[in-house]
């Protein structure tokens, strides 16, 4: 059986190992952030309810296994959530652009490498584009 604590006047039961896996995966993670520095937050997740966390600069959600962004009134949703998605863009660009390189490298067809010559560009300049948002 789990431990009992005392918590405004109430006697509760932490979960132990009969803590089903369901509950037991988030409250694990939830307490890995917090032992690596995370600080529990008052707000709740708005998919799940679950408390949020802060990770350094971002919001996170150890339930649903996902990064929050928190809009003051007044500012501009689509604007808000599309500068926290420019990081993970730039990486899968540079990731595509990794693997048209190797493919460029491996491939003797002309009519292939224009192809991926087109793409290359195509790559580089959506980069160059997402440099600007900021």
């Amino acid at each position: 059986m789990g431990s009992q604590f005392l918590y405004g006047g109430c006697v509760g039961i932490l979960a132990g190992p009969d803590m089903d896996k369901e509950t037991s995966v988030p409250v694990k993670k939830m307490a890995d952030l917090l032992r690596h520095g995370a600080t529990m937050l008052a707000q709740a997740c708005p998919q799940c309810g679950s408390p949020l966390m802060k990770v350094g600069e971002d919001i996170y959600c150890a339930t649903c296994d996902r990064k929050i962004v928190i809009v003051k009134e007044g500012q501009q949703v689509d604007s808000i959530a599309l500068r926290s998605l420019i990081p993970e863009l730039k990486e899968t660009l540079v990731r595509k652009l990794r693997a048209v390189t190797e493919l460029v490298g491996e491939e003797t067809n002309v009519d292939a490498l224009a192809k991926l010559a087109g793409l290359m560009l195509l790559l580089l300049q959506s980069l160059q584009q997402l440099e600007k948002v900021k």
